[in-house]
């Protein structure tokens, strides 16, 4: 399969699902058939031959970590994001916001994610996600921060006390949507 995978927002799912871009279920991203125009995507193709052009960066990163039930095996399993105290976004600086659908990270950050082997890219290796640690099944992002009864919907205001906040060290930098409450 030769497919041409996106960098979609979740934001932007509809208006994607609308020009015609297909959902891989199990992967978890949007692509693109072969011979399909590629046009009219040309803001969600990402550039992977590129070292630069992150579109996040931030010195104050956490690493967010919880327990949910595993959509296929029910088994409670730990999930992580990433959660930013400050930080830039696409050059404007953001506040207290987490990182979803990441596509791409630097060395530093790919490291210290090394304690958490079951936060790693899906099968194509386009984009990161969450794996059950019992049955491998892969944890859907939007189930995680998408509404206020999931875990990484408000972090900084999360009173339940089943996150675990641990601080990433230095500079990082990634690329994927990020999401706050305002």
């Amino acid at each position: 399969m030769n497919r041409t995978y996106l960098y979609v927002p979740f934001e932007d799912s509809e208006r994607v699902r609308s020009l015609g871009a297909h959902r891989d279920a199990e992967r978890m991203c949007w692509y693109l058939e072969p011979g399909q125009d590629p046009a009219p995507f040309s803001r969600w193709l990402g550039d992977d031959e590129s070292d630069e052009g992150f579109l996040i960066a931030s010195d104050a990163a956490f690493v967010a970590a919880s327990r949910v039930r595993c959509w296929q095996c029910d088994t409670q399993t730990q999930v992580i994001c990433i959660f930013c105290d400050s930080g830039v976004v696409s050059g404007e600086p953001l506040e207290q916001f987490t990182v979803s659908q990441i596509w791409k990270v630097d060395d530093a950050l790919r490291e210290q994610l090394g304690r958490w082997p079951d936060f790693r890219p899906v099968a194509s290796g386009d984009c990161f996600a969450n794996h059950c640690q019992h049955c491998g099944a892969v944890q859907d992002d939007m189930e995680l921060h998408s509404e206020p009864d999931h875990p990484f919907f408000n972090i900084p205001r999360d009173a339940s006390g089943k996150i675990q906040l641990t601080p990433v060290s230095g500079l990082v930098q990634l690329s994927g949507s990020e999401s706050f409450e305002i």
